[in-house]
């Protein structure tokens, strides 16, 4: 093979070599930063959901502590007048769910048994110390107490609060936030979608049993079809450990997040899914390794070109005219080929090996 495509194959190879690894290097490092980018995006918008609950589950602690004072519950409760605490708390209810997303205000009596639902007063009576810890732990020390939790109704920010007169223990107030409103309020400020699922495992009927159903179900979402859409594709499921995913859905890239959906007791009851809209921040990544490409392509034309006409005109050709020169036995009188010190003294040898060899 010629040294001229010697040289050339040597030096395609090495620089492609060179700008390959250089490209590899910069679209990692891309990836890296669109990853970060993502996740710490996702991270701030499952932040708004958690702030909200955090202020919405302060909210109902306050509204309870509230109602556990008012004089006019404490004796309709002591008194069991369950009529007449329904006409008084039913406009409080109305109050407080047109302007706090209030869905839930339940009394319970001293043996925490369901004294009066409000929105729904002819259910009550059932043994909520078989289900429901939180009115538990607030019936036994006293103290306010907040979370989530499941009941009848399903699943509710709640706060329990005491009610008491004097040292006597008279019952308990729960006040509840709606969750649908709180993933809207949410989804206003961010513009990502949120959904809770609840494993139906961990439900109660009606009737205050456990639930006999399986799987995960939406309890709240900003985007009903959406959230079902990604349940099917797999890309919702039950973790004690947040999770990152991502999924195309009708041609957008969505990263998705889930953290384990915890009730008051501490036990793991579903999940909460935060979507996030990556399309822009993913045709970013792809301009990027465009970019990147299109920058390796013109420099290795670039670099090339200019490494092998550096070659010919101070390798190539003086070493295709020093040959001729030989040949035609005349490179004691050839003129400079190269500026190239080692052509030079080549030259040189060349010319003083010819003058050796001339007879006397």
């Amino acid at each position: 093979m010629k040294l001229d495509k010697t040289l050339s194959i040597v030096a395609a190879a090495a620089l492609a070599l060179t700008l390959s690894v250089g490209g590899w290097v910069l679209q990692m490092d891309a990836r890296a930063l669109l990853t970060q980018a993502e996740e710490q995006e996702i991270d701030a918008t499952s932040l708004v959901l958690a702030t909200a609950m955090d202020q919405a589950a302060t909210l109902s602690a306050t509204h309870a502590e509230s109602l556990a004072r008012d004089p006019a519950i404490i004796t309709h409760l002591k008194s069991s007048d369950r009529a007449g605490l329904q006409a008084y708390a039913r406009p409080i209810f109305e109050q407080l769910r047109t302007l706090g997303g209030v869905d839930v205000l339940h009394f319970h009596s001293a043996d925490m048994h369901s004294f009066l639902r409000v929105w729904e007063p002819e259910n009550f009576g059932q043994d909520l110390s078989r289900f429901r810890p939180m009115i538990v732990a607030a019936n036994h020390d006293r103290r306010v107490r907040k979370g989530l939790e499941l009941g009848v109704r399903g699943l509710s920010l709640r706060a329990v609060s005491a009610v008491t007169e004097g040292e006597n223990l008279i019952g308990t107030v729960e006040v509840g936030v709606d969750l649908k409103s709180l993933t809207e309020l949410s989804k206003a400020a961010t513009g990502a979608d949120y959904a809770l699922f609840l494993d139906a495992a961990a439900g109660i009927t009606d009737k205050g049993e456990p639930s006999q159903e399986t799987g995960l179900k939406i309890e709240a979402s900003t985007d009903a079809g959406l959230f079902q859409t990604l349940q099917q594709t797999g890309s919702i499921r039950l973790s004690r450990a947040a999770y990152l995913d991502k999924a195309k859905i009708d041609g957008r890239t969505l990263g998705i997040m889930g953290r384990p959906l915890l009730d008051f007791s501490g036990r793991m009851i579903g999940t909460i899914v935060v979507t996030r809209d990556f399309t822009g921040l993913e045709g970013h990544l792809s301009r990027s390794l465009v970019t990147i490409a299109a920058v390796a392509i013109v420099g290795f034309l670039v670099t090339f070109s200019i490494i092998m006409v550096t070659l010919r005109s101070l390798v190539l050709r003086p070493l295709e005219t020093l040959a001729e020169q030989v040949k035609a036995n005349a490179a004691n009188k050839a003129e400079i080929l190269s500026s190239l010190p080692e052509f030079r003294a080549l030259q040189s040898a060349v010319a003083e090996q010819r003058n050796g060899e001339q007879p006397s």
